[in-house]
């Protein structure tokens, strides 16, 4: 292969990693891993730093580390940005292996060799990655102004929708989180209009299922219905039991009885098959808080016990408070107090 051949193969090879196109990411690490062989250091130190996040967005975390040891053996020659690029590989495993303190911790590496040299692509990215660590770690305010950052850098390059759209989206999840409805409605809308345009069926569900999220929270779940129907017919797998249970709550909620047992029987079934003890307690407690009132309070108290145990505070809270009401409303103050209590935790 030419070098110009090669350096045009890498630079394809680093955008549809970019874009999440596996298939042609694919394609292209077939062709380029055939000549490895004919290649000199600086050619191979480039193309270990791309194998290896290749090897991350199809979920071989192994083969990805492997890469990134393949290209520190030519560290010695390595340009600033391929310095950024080592530990932007790194930090990008970190995040889909779910260690976000240490992607934190590998990104602000990265970020030492930055600078306003990068193509706005690269730049972007690197807010997009962190913004979603940040989400995830709960750090709202500081994932807002990551993403805030990205769009600046996507907003004019028409060839990265696709992330303009993932930011929007991140955006529009992180205003919902602060309560500020009214800016989450207007990225998520945005998200979604991009989605359909550049025709990516997972983005397209995420921002649905986000816009049912949203109007549950602000207490509308017919407006809601009509999103997470769409979210549920995006057959994406990742994100198929949050969706089944928002329909089932939304459902009740407008006297829509049948339709609600369908989506629970259906969520509740899919949580056996899978294992998900977590998404099995909270569709079965869903069930007992509409259709099988006698046995609310053993199932409720039973699924609360449950989410202790495993440390999920995030359930605890939400459930505790709920039950605390219930008692409170049948003036059963000891009771209440005790579930009011474990909501602060």
């Amino acid at each position: 292969m030419e070098h110009l051949g090669i350096a045009d193969h890498l630079h394809n090879w680093t955008l549809s990693i970019q874009l999440d196109k596996k298939e042609a990411a694919h394609s292209i690490y077939e062709k380029l891993n055939k000549h490895i062989v004919e290649y000199d250091t600086e050619t191979l130190a480039a193309y270990f730093l791309i194998e290896s996040r290749y090897h991350t967005i199809v979920g071989n975390l192994q083969e990805s580390r492997q890469s990134l040891a393949k290209a520190r053996e030519y560290e010695e020659i390595f340009t600033e940005l391929q310095h950024y690029k080592l530990f932007f590989a790194e930090g990008f495993i970190y995040y889909y292996e779910k260690q976000y303190q240490d992607a934190i911790a590998t990104l602000e590496k990265a970020e030492k060799y930055m600078s306003p040299s990068m193509e706005p692509a690269e730049i972007g990215e690197f807010h997009l990655i962190k913004a979603m660590v940040y989400y995830f770690l709960d750090i709202t305010s500081l994932s807002a102004v990551h993403a805030a950052k990205a769009v600046e850098n996507f907003k004019t390059l028409e060839p990265l929708s696709f992330l303009l759209a993932r930011t929007e989206l991140v955006l529009g999840m992180n205003h919902l989180d602060m309560s500020d409805y009214e800016t989450a409605e207007k990225h998520l809308l945005t998200a979604l209009s991009t989605c359909k345009k550049i025709k990516n069926h997972s983005l397209l569900a995420s921002a649905n299922l986000n816009l049912g999220v949203l109007y549950v929270t602000r207490g509308l779940p017919a407006t809601a219905i009509r999103y997470l129907e769409d979210a549920l017919a995006g057959k994406q797998k990742r994100i198929e039991l949050n969706v089944l249970f928002l329909l089932a709550d939304s459902y009740w909620k407008t006297n829509q009885a049948g339709k609600a047992m369908q989506a629970y029987s259906e969520g509740f079934q899919k949580s056996l098959d899978r294992d998900n003890t977590k998404t099995k307690w909270e569709f079965a407690m869903l069930h007992k808080k509409y259709e099988d009132r006698d046995n609310f309070e053993i199932v409720w108290k039973e699924g609360i016990e449950y989410f202790r145990r495993v440390n999920d505070k995030y359930n605890v809270r939400t459930y505790s408070k709920e039950l605390a009401q219930y008692y409170t409303d049948k003036k059963q103050y000891e009771h209440a107090t005790t579930y009011y209590l474990l909501a602060l935790i």
